[in-house]
């Protein structure tokens, strides 16, 4: 640069920088180059300045330390010993704290490829045991076309798993079990519908919703505390978008016996896939099949756990999903869920329909379905309202129809089922 001054633009060129930043640095009193007319001359000492600026900065100190280190050079240049002894001091001041950090971060290196580690091994982990369906679910097994008995054969069956085999009734009605899942009658399936197999739906949530999400499932297994399921049948459906049991089955009863379900294997195979990973000693059924053709005997299911399985099925169906089970709960059945919801006139709504033309017009609103609760149910023990999602947006891929600030997350505890009251 010579003895030639420079505008800002062009020494902001010189060091890769934004002309904001250097009048950044110009206001805190880093740089002191000549103004004229509110306009700043550059000069071979602002470009001196400039490097020891970087510099300093590489060795990562803080712009006030800078700013001291730099009036020192200013005052003596460096000539005088004492000045030079304050700059060589505060230079191995600041490397004992580097190399303390280094030390911190190493360990925290370590921590994570433990992390790793550990991660990896419980994803890869070999399988203590094969899972299937477990015998003492041979009793609740049902044709659900004329609730004949399902004969049985052609059948692998380990310790008191069923692996393998083939399922008939007298009245036509034929099912599988392949892989240890019962896999029946899929039913008609939605042109809009579609197997979640990526697990967007947890992946790529929206983090307050998650939130949301995780107050709900304290508030229900907390319910379920309260509840005696011991030897109780316990069946959760439409687990596409989410899945109560296999985020909360170690802090379950383990002598309660359960049910998993869904219309597409694949999506029944992921959760088994990751459940039978936990080593549970759960009794636990999978079962691939169209909500109203279940292979149970009608009446068998003591809790129902709707995870949002209510507003999953009105998607594709006028009604909510107790709708499609109803055959499977008796007098005395009970009920714990999870609703989202928002207005029916919302932003919200028209976006929902766009996506899904097929979706009911009660779906996601949250008084009628309080008022579907009661009628339904006989009691209604307890509801809460968690709260409401205020950041949604659209990039949001698990609830792309969510406008901010229109989400709404519920709870319920019902008991009492009765067909009577079911709406139409």
């Amino acid at each position: 640069m010579g003895g030639t001054a420079v505008k800002i633009g062009e020494f902001s060129d010189l060091f890769g920088l934004a002309p904001e930043t250097v009048r950044y640095y110009v206001n805190k009193g880093l740089l002191v180059p000549v103004s004229k007319n509110e306009r700043y001359d550059f000069d071979s000492v602002d470009v001196d300045d400039m490097r020891l600026l970087l510099k300093l900065k590489s060795f990562r100190f803080s712009l006030s330390e800078i700013h001291r280190i730099m009036s020192l050079r200013r005052l003596s240049n460096f000539d005088s010993r004492k000045e030079l002894m304050d700059y060589i001091d505060i230079l191995n001041h600041q490397k004992k704290n580097m190399l303390l950090e280094k030390k911190e971060i190493d360990s925290i290196i370590n921590a994570i490829k433990n992390e790793i580690a550990s991660a990896t091994g419980k994803h890869n982990s070999v399988e203590k045991r094969k899972y299937g369906v477990p015998l003492v679910f041979l009793q609740y097994l049902a044709c659900p076309k004329c609730q004949g008995e399902l004969k049985i054969s052609n059948c692998n069956i380990e310790k008191d798993h069923i692996l393998s085999g083939d399922l008939t009734c007298t009245c036509g009605f034929k099912a599988d079990i392949k892989n240890g899942i019962l896999i029946g009658d899929s039913g008609k399936i939605s042109k809009y519908d579609w197997p979640d197999l990526e697990r967007n739906c947890y992946r790529l949530m929206n983090p307050t919703l998650v939130s949301y999400m995780h107050k709900a499932y304290h508030w229900m297994l907390e319910k379920l505390r309260q509840k005696n399921i011991k030897g109780k049948v316990v069946l959760e459906d439409f687990i596409n978008n989410y899945c109560f049991c296999q985020m909360n089955f170690e802090l379950m009863d383990k002598d309660a016996l359960y049910i998993i379900t869904d219309k597409y294997p694949e999506i029944v195979a992921v959760y088994k896939g990751l459940i039978d990973k936990l080593s549970l000693e759960h009794n636990i059924i999978y079962i691939a099949s169209a909500s109203h053709m279940l292979p149970l005997k009608f009446g068998c299911v003591d809790l129902y756990i709707d995870l949002d399985s209510a507003n999953e099925y009105s998607l594709y169906n006028n009604g909510y999903s107790t709708e499609a089970l109803k055959n499977y709960f008796n007098k005395d059945s009970s009920a714990l869920g999870l609703f989202f919801s928002f207005k029916p006139k919302s932003s919200s709504f028209a976006e929902l329909h766009k996506q899904f033309p097929e979706a009911w017009e009660k779906s996601y609103d949250i008084s009628y379905f309080r008022q579907h609760l009661r009628k339904t149910w006989k009691q209604v023990l307890d509801e809460e309202a968690i709260g409401k999602v205020t950041d949604s947006t659209q990039e949001e891929i698990a609830y792309s129809y969510h406008i901010p600030g229109e989400v709404g997350v519920d709870v319920y505890h019902v008991e009492g089922f009765s067909t009577e009251r079911m709406s139409k």
